[in-house]
This record gives C-alpha cells, sequence and structure tokens, in this order.
C-alpha cells in the first residue's frame, strides 16, 4: 500500500457523503477553477457596486459570473496579508488555527490537511499557478498539487498568469476532473498596466489593473476546456486595498472595511444562478464548500477521529450559507485578525468581529461601527458611549471564536537565499520585523509612518542631521521598531555617526537577532568603516539564518 502523509490519509480516509446532494453524485465529478484575486477589495467590481457596474473598474468578466451564479455580498477575509489569507483559503481554518500570520516567514505546518490533498486523493489532476514571490512553495502552500508554478524573482503580470495556465491546461488528457488554483497579483501596489495614462489619479490606476485582471479571467474562461458552464468556478478576493483611507495607503494595517471586504463569486453546477447572500460570511469556508459540491469534502462527524480536534467539522471548517441542501444553520459573527502591525513595527495587534452590521475591533482603543448607518467607519460608537450592548455582545462572540480555535504556531523559517532576498525587495519580510512591545495603537501608525517618509526626504537632500533629528524622535515614539531603527542606522551613518549607527544596528538585532536584514546591512556597514573581521562574524550569522533549500520542481 502506497504511504500517505498524514494530511492526505486523513482527507482520504474521512470522505463523508453527510446525506448532501452534490454535482460529483453524476458519473463525471466538475472540474474546478479557484481565482484568488490579490489585493481586490468588494467594491473594485461592478457587481458590488450596482447594475450598471459603476465605479472605476469595469469587471464585465467578474460580473458575469456573478449573474450566473452566487454572489457573497458581504464576505470578509480572515487577514488582510496575503499569505496568511491564502493559508486559510486553502484549509478552511482562521489564522490562529493554522498558524501563518504573517508574509515571507511563517510556513504552514505539514500536518495541516489543504485543499489540494483533498482533491488530489480523489483522482483530480492538481495544479497551482502563483503570481507572486510570497506565496513561494517554501511556505507550505504547494502540498497537494501535481504542478505547483512559482520560483519567482518578481510578479507575474495578469496575462503570464494566463499564459501558464492555459499552457497546463492544454496538456491534460481527457476524462480526468481537474483542480486549478491561478493567483492573479495585478491590482497590488505599484499599479501600472499598458497603456495607463501617466496623469490617472491613484484610484483609476488601481480601478485599471483590476479591469486588465478582469480581461485576462477572461481569456482563461473562455479557454477552459468543455466550456465555463461546466466548470465549478470560485472567485475571491485574498484582501482589499485602502487607498488612502484612515491614513492607510493600502493595506495589512487596519482591519476596516476597505481593506477586509472582499469580492467572493462562485458558479457552475449545483449553483443556484443569479443569487445574492446578504450573511457576513468568511472567506475561509470556501474550502469546505467546494468540497461538498464537488462530493469530495473531508469533514468528519464528532468523535470519527481519535486526536482531531474536538470541532465536528474540521479540517476544513463548515461550508458557506446560502447554497441549497448546504446551509451549516444561521450565520454568527465573522473574525478578523491581524498581527502584521506587532510583527513589523511593533505595535498592537488586533482583532475583530463582524456580525454583517455592527464591527467590533479590539485595540488599545477599541472601536464599534455600525456599517449599515456608516459604512465608511467614521464615527466609533464607543467614543460617545453608544453600542455598548452590542460591544459587549460581540466580545462575548469573541472569546468564544478564540476558545475553540486550537491554536498552534506556524514553523519559523526563511526560505532560500535567492527567494529571501526578492522577498525583502519587495518588502514582503514582514514576519521578521520586530521583537514587538505591542502598545501603541495602529490607529497612530499612519501618522508614524508620514513622518518616517518625510524623515527619508531629508535624507534625499542629504540633510543628515535632520534625518537623524527626526528619527530618532520616531524610534522613541515607537519603541520597539526595527524598521525604524533601520532606518535610523543608515541616516546615522550616512551623517558619519559611525559609532551611533553601529550601536543602533546592535539595538535592532537585541530587538529581534533573527532579522537577516538587520545582519546584512550591519555587516555592510563594518565593510564601509573596513572592519572586516566583524563583518564576517555577521556573515556567519546570516548563514545560519538561513535553512536548507527545498528543491524547486515545476
Amino acid at each position: 500500500m502506497k504511504f500517505l502523509t498524514p494530511a492526505v490519509h486523513f482527507a482520504a480516509a474521512l470522505v463523508a457523503i453527510c446525506g448532501i446532494a452534490s454535482v460529483a453524485q453524476a458519473a463525471s465529478p466538475p472540474n474546478v477553477l479557484l481565482l484568488t484575486l490579490d489585493t481586490t477589495r468588494a467594491d473594485a467590481l461592478g457587481a458590488y457596486l450596482g447594475k450598471d457596474g459603476g465605479g472605476e473598474a469595469r469587471t464585465p468578466v467578474l460580473d458575469g459570473l456573478a449573474a450566473r451564479g452566487l454572489r457573497w455580498a458581504q464576505a470578509i477575509t480572515p487577514t488582510p496579508l496575503t499569505l496568511p489569507a491564502h493559508a486559510s483559503l486553502l484549509t478552511g481554518l482562521a489564522p490562529p488555527e493554522h498558524g501563518v500570520r504573517t508574509n515571507g516567514t511563517d510556513v504552514l505546518s505539514k500536518e495541516m490537511p489543504i485543499l489540494a490533498e483533498a482533491y488530489g486523493s480523489r483522482g483530480y489532476a492538481t495544479a497551482g499557478f502563483v503570481a507572486s514571490p510570497v506565496l513561494d512553495r517554501h511556505f507550505g502552500l504547494a502540498r497537494g498539487f501535481g504542478r505547483y508554478s512559482d520560483r519567482l524573482i518578481v510578479e507575474r503580470s495578469a496575462g503570464q498568469m494566463t499564459d501558464t495556465a492555459l499552457e497546463w491546461l492544454g496538456r491534460q488528457p481527457a476524462g480526468k476532473p481537474l483542480f486549478l488554483w491561478v493567483h492573479y497579483h495585478d491590482p497590488h501596489a505599484p499599479y501600472s498596466f499598458p497603456g495607463m495614462d501617466p496623469k490617472a489619479t491613484l484610484a483609476q490606476r488601481y480601478a485599471g489593473e483590476v479591469a486588465n485582471m478582469d480581461r485576462e479571467i477572461g481569456r482563461l474562461l473562455a479557454a477552459l476546456p468543455g466550456s465555463a458552464e461546466r466548470w465549478l468556478i470560485a472567485a475571491v478576493g485574498d484582501h482589499g486595498e485602502s487607498l488612502g483611507e484612515h491614513g492607510e495607503p493600502d493595506h495589512g494595517i487596519f482591519l476596516y472595511h476597505s481593506t477586509m471586504h472582499v469580492p467572493l463569486l462562485l458558479a457552475g453546477p449545483g449553483v443556484p444562478r443569479g443569487k445574492v447572500v446578504d450573511e457576513a460570511v468568511s472567506t475561509r469556508r470556501l474550502a469546505s464548500t467546494l468540497l461538498r459540491l464537488t462530493g469530495t469534502s473531508a469533514g468528519t462527524s464528532a468523535g470519527t477521529s481519535a486526536g482531531t480536534s474536538h470541532r465536528a467539522d474540521l479540517p476544513f471548517g463548515r461550508p458557506l450559507p446560502g447554497l441549497p441542501g448546504l446551509n451549516a444553520g444561521a450565520a454568527s459573527p465573522v473574525y478578523m485578525d491581524n498581527r502584521y502591525t506587532l510583527t513589523a513595527y511593533g505595535w498592537s495587534p488586533l482583532e475583530g468581529m463582524f456580525d454583517g452590521r455592527y464591527k467590533l475591533i479590539v485595540a488599545p482603543r477599541p472601536e464599534l461601527y455600525d456599517l449599515a448607518a456608516d459604512p465608511g467607519e467614521t464615527r466609533n460608537l464607543l467614543e460617545h458611549q453608544k453600542g455598548r450592548a452590542e460591544a459587549r455582545r460581540l466580545k462575548a462572540a469573541l472569546r468564544e471564536a478564540q476558545r475553540s480555535f486550537a491554536a498552534r504556531p506556524a514553523p519559523a523559517a526563511i526560505a532560500d537565499p535567492e527567494l529571501a532576498r526578492s522577498l525583502e525587495s519587495l518588502g514582503y519580510l514582514s514576519g521578521s520585523g520586530t521583537s514587538g512591545k505591542g502598545t501603541l495603537d495602529p490607529k497612530d501608525g499612519p501618522a508614524l509612518l508620514a513622518e518616517l517618509a518625510a524623515a527619508g526626504e531629508l535624507g534625499q537632500r542629504k540633510d543628515w542631521p535632520q534625518a537623524v533629528a527626526r528619527l530618532k524622535e520616531l524610534v522613541r515614539r515607537s519603541p520597539g521598531n526595527v524598521r525604524f531603527l533601520l532606518v535610523l542606522a543608515r541616516a546615522q551613518l550616512e551623517k558619519g555617526d559611525d559609532g551611533a549607527a553601529i550601536a543602533t544596528y546592535r539595538q535592532a538585532i537585541r530587538e529581534n537577532p533573527r532579522r537577516r536584514e538587520s545582519h546584512i546591512e550591519l555587516a555592510a556597514a563594518y565593510r564601509r568603516l573596513g572592519r572586516e573581521a566583524e563583518a564576517k562574524k555577521e556573515d556567519e550569522v546570516i548563514l545560519k539564518l538561513l535553512p536548507p533549500s527545498a528543491t524547486a520542481v515545476e
């Protein structure tokens, strides 16, 4: 008997009929296409803005998918970061359960069941095509895929993603069901696309990226073997984009709707046509829904398997509401999580709950918003002593969610040197940023980041004394912030304060000894100062922080 990994064996052995009617009861199970739309906020799609497809972005392909299937009006990502959000999409688990909380360093445990393994164990040919090195195989999402196309130094365009997926589809023999995941990254900053007007506003450039992605998805759907109508197709955003709202330029700091509310569309065999589901749902429920619709559910019933979590529906959670025969009962508040603020800046982490109307954000200064009356989340009801009962209710739901999680840390690892350099150049090593004091409210963060940018402008003008003075004040106001410390050390070095620069680099290393960038910069500073022996000692530390490279196989 062929040996299966525990996760594959678990998925294969516990496939349950559950009494659910599914399209897989037919002789041939449907093909499945999962489209993940990086950095795509819900209102970037016309389907979320009214029948005229309003807004800057014109998305006829995705709007058409919504029209012939289901659209979830209030789909919420578990976290506003690419790798943790995709880990939740592919496992059905919340970030505290799968343990992947940051980009660039956390790795999904090999013991964690994942969607492609469930499909592969049922005879599907599986392929995953990712457009950014932040989803490189080193971080654990490639398990179960017969082909996983990554090995990236820079991001791939939407056109390249469609070309690569079509090449794989063209080589698949007839008769075997297919599970294909294609990740489109284009809406991520910096916003640039063919034919872009150099005078376009930020919002227009972002909308143009979304529209370009939509066109390439249309090219993929048009070429699906057997026609797109015969495929089960899901399109979902990993997180949104703030575009300056609440002072956040992009994403990763806050839990506001601009970065948490994402599109979620599902169409194909067994899916009602032209329906909208109004309940608030977590996108992590999608994996379970796909498996149940194709008769490939890996869910369990209570007590079926010794040693599993007490939750009755592991490993992929309960399905999304809104499908006949698959509704798991009354909707419950959706859990949200963000540790990027802690790992990157040393600021307080955030958690939250959203019930479809009220959103609670747990922070040093907690927030409660009524999204029905205040969709822009501009009036904190707790500041005005309103909504206390709603806040208590959502806080109780948050405590219940926390108790339900079989929380575990993810293995921490940096990938191979080439990948690490690529991630560092793209700003993706968020998990190695700081030891983190976790006391500063992230709402105070954008002002600090604006001051950091202003200090950078002083440096560009070679006004190093003023730049150093400003950066020292920022470090004082944001203790434990390794990013700020590194910028200060660079400025001190340029100013000629060599001893101060070395001391600042050492302080950054004390905050987080495992951050490679700090050791790399300190080694470079030593060499600049002619202190080669000390530079070599830092080189040795850097090598120790690099585990062996994983095999790169396409």
